[in-house]
């Protein structure tokens, strides 16, 4: 029997929503059909309570007029936008990036850590974490201070960084577990998990 996931992303980016696509589609079991969807109205990318509450109204604006006929959604974007209303006006399950990959940690291991390319980002994703009740073993949030020239860029531009910040919380906050946040940075955990001797995580992966 076929399963139909509805992917959104809540930003405006169709090459972040073909990023996270492809990692879904790689993650998900035999039978499994994504279907990925980009908000209409919104940022390029979400950095702060403004853009992240203009988000969840384009997730349900997107649940409203495309989710009929789907047996899941996924809100796809780290620090799930919109997320409790979308479950709560919806049928189906809806989960989001950031809760799947926390839940995910928390099976795996006692400690985690949350990366993050942006500090505004490091900030929200650590209110998200506690929003879900699920802060009490959040061992740090690193953020990066570098330029990114387009956050479509993000994985390319800040991979080796992001490598080294994974070390970085290994051996100074004691992570035994590393969440890679944002969906712009999707399948760089799978890319890089042979040179990290814990466990890396992505959101995309972990909700599918």
């Amino acid at each position: 029997m076929t399963r139909k996931i509805l992917l959104i992303n809540p930003n405006i980016t169709e090459a972040v929503t073909d990023l996270m696509a492809t990692e879904a589609r790689l993650s998900a079991r035999a039978g499994t059909e994504i279907h990925a969807v980009t908000a209409t109205f919104g940022a390029e990318y979400i950095e702060n309570r403004g853009e992240a509450a203009i988000a969840g109204h384009a997730v349900l604006d997107v649940l409203a007029h495309k989710a009929a006929g789907y047996d899941a959604a996924i809100v796809a974007a780290f620090g799930d936008p919109g997320l409790a209303a979308a479950k709560e006006m919806m049928e189906i399950p809806v989960v989001g990036i950031a809760e799947s990959a926390f839940l995910t940690a928390h099976a795996l291991g006692r400690r985690y850590s949350i990366l993050a390319v942006t500090k505004r980002l490091g900030v929200w994703f650590r209110e998200s974490a506690e929003e879900h009740d699920l802060a009490g073993r959040l061992a740090a949030v690193r953020a990066l201070d570098v330029p990114i020239t387009h956050i479509s860029n993000a994985r390319a531009e800040t991979g080796r960084l992001l490598v080294d910040l994974c070390h970085k919380t290994i051996e100074e906050d004691g992570a035994d577990v590393v969440i890679m946040g944002g969906g712009p940075i999707a399948g760089l955990a799978r890319e890089v998990a042979r040179e990290i001797p814990v466990p890396v995580l992505d959101g995309v992966s972990c909700a599918v």
